[in-house]
C-alpha cells in the first residue's frame, strides 16, 4: 500500500467519527452534575449511509474527569487521558491537552484539505471540538471547557486555534445553539435545577436529540460528581470503547 493511501486512510479513520452532547451544571451545593447522549456517528461513510455506535462519552483519571464532543473522538480521548495521567492539575493538563490536540489537528487538517478538499469546509464553519475537564480542588469544583477551531490565514494556511473557558455554572457542548431556540415545553422548569438537576442537564441533552436524531440520541449516561467521590446515576456499560 503506497504512502498517500495510508495516509489518506489515516486521516479517513480520525475524523470519520464524531461525538456530542454534553451539558454540565455546577451545582450550589458544590456538586457537578454531567449528562451526555452516547451515540457515536460516522459521517464519511457516503457509500452506505451514516452509521454509529453507542460509547460512553465521560471518562475519569484518578479523581479527574474529561467529557468529550468533537471530531476525531479516539484521539481526543487519548490526548485527554495521558495529559491527566501526567498532570493532577486540571488546568495544567487542559494546556497540555491543548498543545497536543493543537499539533494534531493542524495535521490532520493540513492532509485533510489535500486529500478531502470537499469535507474540509465543514470544519472551517463547525469547528472540531470542545472538550470538558472537571473536578475538585481544596473541596471546591473546578471545571475546564476547551473548544477547538480551524482557520485560514491571510496567506491561505490552515490555522489551529483554541480557547479555554473557566466553567462556573452551566455548559453545554456539541451542537447546543439549538437550546436557546427550545420551545417552552421542551425547558424543564427552573424549580428542577435546584429540586433534580440531574434531570435538567438531561433535559438538555433531549433538547438536542429532539433536534438532530442523526447525532444526538439515548441512552444518556449521568453522573453526579461531588467532593467525595462519583455518583454514576446511569451508566450504560454495554458500549464500545473508543
Amino acid at each position: 500500500m503506497n504512502k498517500l493511501l495510508i495516509t489518506g486512510l489515516l486521516i479517513f479513520n480520525s475524523l470519520n467519527c464524531f461525538s456530542t452532547c454534553i451539558a454540565i451544571y455546577v451545582a450550589e451545593n458544590g456538586h457537578i452534575y454531567v449528562a451526555a447522549d452516547s451515540r457515536r456517528t460516522f459521517f464519511f461513510d457516503d457509500a452506505n449511509g451514516q452509521k454509529f455506535e453507542t460509547v460512553c462519552k465521560i471518562h475519569n483519571v484518578g479523581s479527574n474527569y474529561f467529557a468529550v464532543s468533537g471530531i476525531d473522538d479516539s484521539g481526543l480521548s487519548k490526548a485527554a487521558t495521558k495529559a491527566l495521567q501526567q498532570n493532577a492539575n486540571i488546568y495544567i493538563a487542559v494546556k497540555s491537552f491543548a498543545h497536543a490536540m493543537e499539533k494534531r489537528y493542524k495535521q490532520l487538517m493540513d492532509d485533510t484539505r489535500l486529500f478531502y478538499p470537499n469535507k474540509f469546509p465543514k470544519f472551517l464553519k463547525d469547528g472540531l471540538a470542545s472538550v470538558s475537564f472537571f473536578g475538585y480542588y481544596c473541596g471546591m469544583p473546578n471545571v475546564y471547557n476547551i473548544e477547538f477551531l480551524c482557520s485560514l490565514d491571510k496567506n491561505g494556511e490552515v490555522v489551529i486555534k483554541y480557547r479555554i473557558n473557566r466553567i462556573f455554572v452551566i455548559n453545554v457542548i456539541g451542537i447546543s445553539r439549538d437550546i436557546a431556540n427550545a420551545q417552552p415545553g421542551d425547558i424543564p422548569p427552573v424549580s428542577t435545577i435546584d429540586q433534580n438537576p440531574e434531570l435538567y442537564v438531561e433535559a438538555l441533552v433531549k433538547i438536542e436529540a429532539k433536534m438532530h436524531p442523526l447525532s444526538v440520541s439515548e441512552p444518556i449516561d449521568l453522573l453526579e460528581l461531588g467532593p467525595d467521590g462519583a455518583n454514576w446515576i446511569r451508566k450504560n456499560e454495554n458500549v464500545v470503547s473508543y
